[in-house]
């Protein structure tokens, strides 16, 4: 029988996932981009509406200067919120290994 020179895949998948807790971080992951498009549709679905309305500063129609400053402030938001939410649950899961490694 030859010798494993790789690991299985899947064992390296699981062991990162028990030592890190990556499991929650990619359901947060999916559950802020469906966040992310449920604006971009909603900004979509009324742009013509909010293009009557011009933001008096820069002369810019209200739902193109939406669809471009909301990209990067719901990412923004985005990014903050997966971190704490990330960084609270990497916890938990840092306290479960302890308690089940004595």
């Amino acid at each position: 029988m030859r010798p494993r020179i790789f690991p299985d895949l899947s064992e390296v998948a699981h062991a990162f996932d028990r030592r890190y807790g990556v499991g929650g971080l990619k359901r947060g992951m999916l559950g802020l981009l469906a966040g992310w498009i449920a604006y971009f549709l909603a900004i979509n679905m009324f742009i013509r509406s909010l293009n009557k309305v011009t933001v008096p500063v820069i002369d810019l129609p209200l739902g193109i200067f939406l669809a471009m400053q909301g990209a990067v402030v719901i990412f923004v938001v985005a990014l903050v919120f997966l971190s704490k939410w990330h960084a609270a649950t990497a916890a938990t899961v840092r306290i479960r290994s302890r308690r089940t490694d004595r």
